[in-house]
């Protein structure tokens, strides 16, 4: 399998290139393969979930920007495709042939098997247009990072909110936007853009944080009131959720500033913002986040003042 064989040797090389934060990553992983096995014993749920399988891959269908090589250079264009869904979805799903849904399993699989049927490709770049517009530019490491992840983004938001009503799964689900949007926060703007609103440091770093959180939360909120309603005694763990994730924005926004360069990608800093990011699900390691969020909040302040003039 061809397609197959490239698709390892991009796996190997992105391992590699992370170094370290790989074994976090396989961690993450591992985790996810045992959250999907619970997730087969729970009859119904299960439809939701190979839904959500196919709605990813589907996703990537849509969007993929190697077609034309693979349909004109491959020799079995479809069932190279089709294989390539096939094992990506495998390890969420093999684990339902030993459970009495293991009947999803093959629907989920004929289902794949369509996809690759479809040859159109999904324009991106018209959409991304329309997203600068209605987004100020102000949120320009949101836009860059929707750009980079909407693929995983779009359908995880979706689901959390067609599982709004239910209970604790919808935090999850926002919690892992919430571990993805704070990766934005890597790639430091030019010199000229960061002075553009003409702001002392602290008022640059306190309207950041105001306006990123500002939207963090709009866009949560819906789903948060919806599961409320549906689940009264969850209120206050819903109450509660919503600081953590805003301490974590918070956190990754201080972070990014405290080392910040003109153009300067700060990509180490995804491992630190992770580990915090993993650790804000244990009780005990909650107030990590906004403890660092105030330490280096004054370490932003005091590192923004050689490039913001008081």
């Amino acid at each position: 399998m061809t397609l197959l064989s490239i698709r390892v040797i991009q796996l190997k090389r992105e391992l590699l290139a992370t170094g370290f934060r790989s074994l976090l990553l396989i961690g993450v992983a591992f985790f996810l393969f045992y959250a999907s096995h619970l997730f087969w014993q729970q009859r119904e749920y299960t439809f939701y979930f190979i839904g959500f399988l196919f709605i990813v891959c589907a996703s990537i269908q849509l969007s993929r920007q190697d077609k034309t090589f693979i349909y004109t250079h491959l020799r079995h264009p479809h069932l190279e495709i089709f294989i390539e869904y096939l094992v990506l979805v495998l390890p969420f799903t093999f684990s339902s042939l030993f459970t009495p849904n293991w009947y999803y399993f093959p629907i989920l699989v004929g289902a794949l098997s369509l996809l690759p049927f479809y040859r159109q490709t999904y324009s991106q770049q018209a959409y991304f247009k329309s997203m600068s517009n209605v987004l100020p530019a102000y949120y320009f490491e949101w836009i860059s990072g929707f750009r980079k992840m909407f693929l995983f983004l779009i359908p995880v938001y979706f689901l959390a909110l067609a599982f709004s009503w239910f209970k604790i799964l919808p935090l999850f689900l926002l919690w892992l936007l919430t571990v993805s949007i704070v990766t934005f926060y890597t790639e430091c703007e030019p010199l000229h853009i960061l002075r553009a609103g003409k702001l002392t440091a602290m008022q640059f770093v306190r309207q950041k944080l105001w306006r990123h959180a500002r939207f963090l939360v709009l866009l949560y909120l819906p789903i948060l009131l919806i599961n409320t309603v549906f689940n009264f005694d969850y209120w206050l763990l819903n109450l509660l959720f919503i600081p953590v994730q805003l301490s974590l924005l918070c956190f990754a926004i201080c972070f990014k500033y405290s080392s910040y360069e003109p153009n300067a990608d700060l990509a180490a800093n995804n491992m630190i913002v992770s580990l915090v990011s993993l650790g804000s699900v244990l009780p005990y390691l909650l107030p990590i986040p906004l403890i660092m969020s105030f330490v280096h909040y004054r370490k932003a302040v005091r590192n923004l003042k050689n490039y913001l003039h008081d």
